[in-house]
């Protein structure tokens, strides 16, 4: 009960309270042996005055026949006083304990006050943080202590948030505007088509492609979406031979290299990796198909992978398309971002292929970095875990 109630004072109450405890085990006990040690002394000196002086022979014998002189006899002193004085002794101690306890109490007070004002600061200002102002950073203290250090902390904490939440705001508007569009779409050919009462065939082949293209359209943005937020478990996880994935996904994909007469070539040692296949494949897929679908006509996409180390390896998607400018490399991994919205459009992009693939790289404690290829183009590195 006592270590609740502890637990539930404020923090410079809680060391106020500790610091006297601790001033009262020292001083009670400092008390006790000074007044052990006090008494103790005062009845030595006290027997010591009562012993008679006794002259001594020039042999160095005592002469005991010689009645002791007066004059050599040390004035005793009376029980009555003696017992006085120790009393006195004992309750000026006390009192002295006391106000040291006491005194120790309120000063550490008044100190601790002083020591925790900058966090009492810091309290005033987190309690006015909110979805609105993530962006302002606190004011650090100059006093470099654990306060400082908090403050500092709580800044990248907010920064952090902050990216978080106007990624998520980012995502929530791009969303709305993708699904919003097709649908748009749908509504205005519907409206048009009901104000005439006769159709001719060709009105209705229109009508109908209109709606298949743009259903196709939804039904791929909902299953990106989907695909995002399906993600949270990896699923069985086990040792894969990289090159038996990537040369599914390049046979998959050779259909699609005709149209530019694309050349795809894959450069792949008997590496292992660890992880979930189809998130993998996946991830790899839309690496490669994006290497295709954005190069230039008669263009090469290029694989390569290599062991880097016992624990680490290395794949590569290289492609001599378009490539992409370096202040747009650390956006291409938001959801709904694209270079070029037009381009994107005409060849069935969602803009989540890459979100997607970040997540499932990160899920598998790996890295993924995008870097210009020197004949022109892009490199795609993944560095995944070989599980070893």
């Amino acid at each position: 009960m006592k270590m609740k109630m502890l637990k539930n004072m404020p923090i410079r109450l809680r060391l106020t309270v500790m610091t006297v405890a601790l001033l009262t085990v020292c001083c009670v006990g400092l008390t006790l042996i000074l007044n052990f040690s006090a008494i103790k002394m005062a009845t030595i000196i006290d027997a010591t005055a009562t012993i008679p002086a006794q002259e001594v022979g020039e042999d160095q014998w005592i002469d005991e026949s010689i009645p002791p002189a007066s004059s050599n006899m040390a004035p005793s002193v009376s029980s009555e006083t003696f017992q006085k004085a120790k009393i006195g002794f004992r309750i000026e101690s006390i009192i002295y304990m006391l106000l040291v306890i006491i005194s120790g109490g309120f000063l550490t007070y008044y100190l601790s006050g002083k020591a925790l004002k900058p966090l009492d600061t810091l309290n005033e200002q987190v309690k006015n943080i909110n979805v609105h102002n993530l962006s302002e950073t606190l004011s650090v203290p100059l006093t470099k202590d654990e306060i400082a250090e908090l403050t500092g902390t709580f800044n990248e904490m907010t920064d952090k948030l902050n990216d978080s939440f106007m990624m998520q705001r980012r995502f929530s508007a791009s969303a709305a505007h993708e699904l919003r569009t097709p649908l748009a779409v749908l509504q205005t050919k519907v409206d048009v088509f009901k104000k005439k009462k006769i159709h001719t065939t060709e009105e209705y082949d229109v009508l109908i492609n209109v709606i298949e293209k743009q259903t196709k359209r939804l039904r791929g943005l909902v299953a990106s979406l989907l695909d995002m937020t399906n993600m949270e478990d990896n699923g069985e996880q086990s040792s894969i031979y990289a090159k038996d994935i990537l040369e599914d996904i390049i046979s998959e994909l050779s259909h699609i290299t005709k149209d530019k007469n694309i050349t795809m070539t894959l450069n792949c040692d008997n590496s292992v990796v660890f992880g979930n296949i189809d998130l993998l494949y996946r991830a790899f897929y839309n690496l490669v198909e994006n290497g295709i679908k954005y190069n230039t006509q008669g263009g090469t996409v290029e694989v390569i992978v290599n062991r880097l180390s016992k624990e680490h390896v290395s794949i590569k998607i290289i492609d001599t398309g378009i490539g992409i400018a370096d202040k747009y490399k650390q956006k291409i991994f938001e959801p709904f971002y694209r270079v070029d919205k037009s381009r994107s459009r005409q060849l069935g992009g969602t803009g989540l292929g890459l979100s997607t693939v970040e997540s499932i790289i990160k899920k598998h404690n790996s890295t993924i970095t995008v870097t210009d290829n020197e004949n022109g183009g892009t490199c795609f590195h993944v560095i995944l875990n070989s599980g070893s």
